[in-house]
């Protein structure tokens, strides 16, 4: 099993293992009969922290977006990351496994999608620059000239640049899961959180 194998191993068992205790937790919070966890003020704090996590995520995109060729650090990117994997996680013992209202059960799944969506673009960006800096060297070892090293190399770079179209469907995953977000805060608001 190579190493890219097993990574999506870790990450796929680790994100069910991840998701099972924030359900279980749920559960465990939900064992008074007359109101589920959900319906708390504490649930409504959970929703509210999860939210604010997940908001510190657009940090790093709108930088980007603002400005396109500043290199950032690392820092941006990992808090993007984690904040992209704790906020959901917080959302789901907010939301548990209650499925009488479209709206908040739309959100948690578009919400789930663009995680998973968000692990497999950063799995993609792995997996291609780790297969350009393993040709790099192979060529190189090779005897070749640092030219045809880059000339080689740059039709790789373009094979790394169609991967990174996974943000077709990353982007408006998040889109979809924001407007759902919203709609579902304003419907809590409005009907008093019940």
């Amino acid at each position: 099993m190579n190493t890219i194998s097993r990574r999506r191993q870790i990450i796929i068992w680790m994100s069910i293992a991840l998701i099972s205790i924030a359900l279980a937790i749920e559960f465990m919070l939900s064992s008074q009969p007359e109101r589920p966890f959900g319906h708390t003020q504490v649930a409504h704090v959970v929703g509210w922290l999860g939210f604010g996590m997940i908001a510190l995520t657009f940090v790093y995109p709108i930088k980007r977006w603002l400005h396109p060729n500043q290199v950032w650090p690392k820092d941006w990117f990992q808090i993007h990351q984690i904040m992209g994997i704790a906020g959901p996680l917080l959302i789901v013992v907010h939301s548990g496994a209650h499925f009488h209202a479209a709206v908040p059960v739309l959100a948690l799944v578009a919400l789930l999608l663009v995680v998973f969506s968000g692990i497999t673009g950063q799995a993609l960006h792995y997996l291609a620059f780790r297969t350009l800096y393993e040709q790099r060297h192979e060529l190189a070892a090779q005897g070749l000239t640092e030219e045809a090293v880059e000339s080689h190399l740059h039709n790789l770079a373009l094979e790394e640049e169609t991967l990174r179209s996974w943000r077709c469907v990353h982007g408006p995953l998040t889109v979809t899961c924001v407007v759902l977000t919203l709609i579902h805060i304003g419907g809590a608001l409005y009907f008093g959180g019940v």
